[in-house]
């Protein structure tokens, strides 16, 4: 598997306890798609605006020391069970401070990107990017005024 290009070390292994903790389980959801879903959010990284790609270490940081101060539990993110982990992003996303709620948003974004766009995410959910431009090409042409654009019928 390759590594990641973007990511530090430390932020790597940060940013794996977060897809572990919000990827979405069940309903076809079970695939084992962590380090894929790791590289795609890498591979993005060096798109984001300057300021976002040069803070996005520092918001990972903040995440995996924020149960201490946020919630007072002597730990790291990266050391807590899935379910309490999860738990911990949740209350990111219902805090009152925007600068937490806004993070999390970003992180969520970004790992829910490289989720919901994976191969195997998509034949569970019977999304078929191919056959839909097809269709909708198809549609377009049948519904296009030949008249107006000179094509005969």
């Amino acid at each position: 598997m390759n590594a990641p290009r973007n990511l530090s070390l430390t932020s790597t292994e940060i940013l794996r306890a977060v897809i572990r903790a919000i990827r979405p389980h069940g309903h076809g959801f079970d695939q084992p798609i962590e380090e894929d879903v790791l590289l795609e959010v890498d591979r993005t990284i060096p798109f984001l605006p300057a300021p976002l790609r040069l803070l996005f270490p520092l918001g990972l940081r903040l995440l995996e020391w924020g149960p201490l101060p946020f919630t007072g539990k002597p730990t790291r993110l990266s050391k807590m069970p899935r379910e309490e982990a999860l738990h911990y992003c949740e209350g990111w996303l219902e805090s009152r401070i925007p600068q937490r709620r806004m993070l999390m948003l970003g992180v969520r974004a970004l790992v829910y990107l490289g989720f919901f766009q994976h191969p195997t995410v998509l034949e569970a959910m019977g999304v078929g990017w191919d056959r839909r431009m097809v269709e909708t090409i198809r549609l377009r042409a049948e519904t296009l005024d030949h008249a107006h654009y000179g094509y005969p019928r």
